[in-house]
């Protein structure tokens, strides 16, 4: 008996000899790795629904337990092709596919899926009708960040609840006053980085169209977004390393 599932393709690589793993993303299942047996021979009726960025129905017989599925057939729905025409689009949609396999491996939770999946598919269809890569992939951050339950706080001091505002600090998770920030010695910023920190973290899927029309976010920004990530989580990404080098962010 076929099981079906409709699914996101967040990456693809080769598997043996014509062979590819898929990994996709639904909402039923959250993160589900496929072999896709002769995939990469030219006669390969699979191959278009399994490109990045595709949105496909699979049919397969799942095996409970197991962290590999068989593939048996494709589906086209949505190719997305113009993500992997564009080498920014592209690079900046394989850190968000990278960062939604993360947020999701080995854990699935289908109230975080429903959250992450419509946020995958907000970044997705902004990333392919604009050009507002950076502000698209600052606000996958900050909503990562928010699921993980890591948010800083950008209200007010986490120290002292001061409202005059000069520093953050990765460590206290947030916003540091001018005096706390001269005890514990954390990074002084700029008036204008604080005040682009704290609008992106207030970015929700509500007002993430406003957002878009908002000053683009530079590479400082959005390197500290992935920085305090990295410091509260375990995650760390290969596709970032293909973001500097493209210097997609600079």
């Amino acid at each position: 008996m076929n099981d079906v599932l409709n699914v996101y393709v967040l990456s693809q690589n080769d598997y043996k000899e014509n062979d590819a793993l898929l990994k996709t993303f639904s909402l039923e299942k959250g993160i589900v790795t496929f072999i896709a047996k002769g995939l990469l021979k030219n006669e390969s009726k699979n191959a278009a629904s399994c490109l990045p960025f595709s949105e496909s129905t699979f049919t397969y017989d799942e095996k409970e337990g197991s962290k590999l599925q068989i593939l048996h057939s494709a589906s086209l729905k949505t190719s997305h092709r113009a993500l992997r025409e564009n080498i920014n689009k592209q690079t900046i949609m394989s850190v968000i596919s990278e960062l939604t396999e993360q947020f999701l491996n080995d854990n699935y939770d289908p109230t975080l899926a429903i959250d992450i999946y419509q946020g995958y598919t907000q970044c997705m269809n902004a990333l392919e009708q604009t050009s507002k890569g950076k502000h698209v992939l600052a606000y996958f951050l900050v909503s990562g960040l928010r699921w993980l339950g890591v948010e800083p706080q950008v209200d007010e001091c986490t120290l002292c609840s001061e409202t005059q505002i000069n520093s953050i600090s990765m460590e206290e998770g947030g916003f540091i006053c001018s005096d706390c920030q001269k005890e514990i010695q954390s990074q002084v910023f700029t008036t204008e980085f604080l005040y682009a920190f704290r609008i992106v973290n207030k970015v929700t899927p509500d007002n993430f169209n406003r957002y878009l029309n908002y000053q683009e976010p530079d590479k400082t920004l959005i390197n500290y977004l992935y920085d305090f990530m990295k410091f509260h989580t375990n995650i760390s990404l290969k596709s970032w390393v293909f973001l500097e080098k493209w210097s997609i962010i600079n």
